[in-house]
């Protein structure tokens, strides 16, 4: 049984005569006759009762018409639903953003583009750390994920989009001693204590900036943070200073004190990743959009006076 062999039946059924429904089929009323009657023939049904000129359905018909009738629409409703799925315009798009990332800044321009455009796109965002972007990225709990290029550049089946270049920043509490000067380099840092990511969310992170240390001749005395959170409140707190990149929002709490790097020791550059295997269609829609609404987005934190 095909869907168009219910087509012709719902229509002669609702119709009760087969000449009209032919027309409205653009059929011959032969050929519609014939249809019918295989149709009776593979179900072993008898469907309409003929009585001259009147034709009714017999009960066995009306149960069919009734059923079918429902199976015809969603038929085409799941279809729809298939195609604008597939274009990208219904659905829904699960997008990760590591903890602390500014993002008031190119996000609802995104956001306000899918109400307008794609409405049936249901799009759900959350803040997470480094490890759980990761693995929420490779099971397909998330379909994008924001976070920094070092943490996911050497990553299988990845892929990501390039955002934004951004600078690192040694942060402290606005008491600190060291708060006091214009200037600060790593290695006047050597007597800090510093905050770190702890190697089981971000093992690069740590490693960079002791490497850097290394490179101006002392080993930093640290203090591990389970996420970037709590490396956030630690820092908050005046347990110790951090190094951090240009979207991280601790930069712009008035509490806090940062000093720019003369030069990265990684690339923080922010990127939205996702995975290869995933073919969501709402991806690329959001890339296109994320391609127009970045440019410029980071004026707010270059020109920020701390």
């Amino acid at each position: 049984m095909t869907i168009l062999q219910i087509k012709w039946f719902l229509t002669a059924a609702e119709s009760l005569n087969f000449s009209k429904a032919a027309d409205q089929l653009e059929i011959s009323q032969p050929t519609l006759s014939r249809q019918i009657a295989n149709i009776e023939n593979e179900l072993n049904l008898l469907l309409f009762l003929r009585d001259g000129r009147k034709m009714k359905l017999t009960p066995a018909g009306r149960a069919l018409a009734d059923t079918w009738k429902v199976i015809y629409e969603n038929y085409y409703t799941a279809v729809e639903q298939a195609q604008n799925i597939q274009k990208g315009i219904s659905g829904s798009l699960k997008i990760g953003v590591l903890h602390g990332t500014y993002v008031a800044d190119f996000m609802p321009a995104i956001i306000e583009f899918f109400r307008a455009h794609h409405p049936d796109v249901e799009i759900a965002l959350s803040y997470d750390s480094f490890r759980a972007l990761q693995n929420k990225i490779y099971s397909g709990k998330l379909d994008i994920a924001f976070t920094v290029l070092f943490n996911i550049r050497k990553k299988e089946y990845l892929l990501y989009k390039y955002v934004e270049h951004s600078m690192d920043y040694i942060l402290m509490h606005k008491d600190h001693p060291l708060a006091v000067r214009e200037e600060l380099s790593l290695s006047d840092c050597r007597d800090e204590t510093f905050v770190m990511i702890s190697t089981d969310d971000c093992p690069e992170s740590s490693s960079y900036i002791i490497n850097a240390c290394h490179k101006e001749n002392f080993y930093p005395r640290i203090v591990y943070a389970p996420t970037l959170y709590d490396l956030m409140l630690n820092v908050e707190a005046g347990k110790g200073i951090t190094i951090l990149d240009t979207r991280n929002m601790l930069r712009l709490n008035p509490f806090i004190k940062s000093f720019p790097l003369k030069q990265d020791i990684w690339d923080p550059g922010l990127v939205a990743v996702w995975n290869q295997s995933n073919y969501n269609p709402a991806i690329p829609v959001f890339m296109a959009q994320l391609d127009k609404c970045s440019k410029g987005m980071n004026e707010v934190f270059y020109t920020k006076s701390v």
